[in-house]
């Protein structure tokens, strides 16, 4: 699961993405690789379908410099990939699923196995 908390207190929960966790391969790279990027940054958030979720987190796209966040960590390796299409897809799922295939092809992060 890929979070992070604002100064604010808020726990914002990436749309799209889902990282290791619990001890899973790649959970500290990934953990890492998601400090690099978003650490001591203003960002902006982008929701889609859903802004909230039951546990009271904050669903939505970190922007940062123009960049997606989730986009980003998927095109590292860093990341799976997790489209749902209940009602109707994300508005990065194309983007999304790219970066995935990317990662993949150059056999990066959580793809290099």
């Amino acid at each position: 699961m890929v979070t992070i908390v604002l100064e604010n207190g808020s726990i914002v929960r990436y749309v799209g993405i889902t990282a290791p966790e619990n001890s899973e391969p790649f959970e500290k790279e990934s953990t890492e690789e998601n400090k690099k990027l978003v650490e001591g940054k203003t960002v902006s958030l982008e929701y889609d379908n859903y802004k909230g979720d039951k546990f009271g987190r904050i669903l939505a796209y970190l922007i940062i410099g123009g960049k997606n966040i989730s986009v980003e960590i998927a095109r590292l390796g860093m990341a799976q990939v997790v489209v749902y299409q209940k009602k109707k897809p994300f508005i990065y799922a194309d983007q999304l699923l790219k970066a995935q295939e990317e990662a993949k092809k150059n056999k990066r992060g959580i793809w290099s196995k």
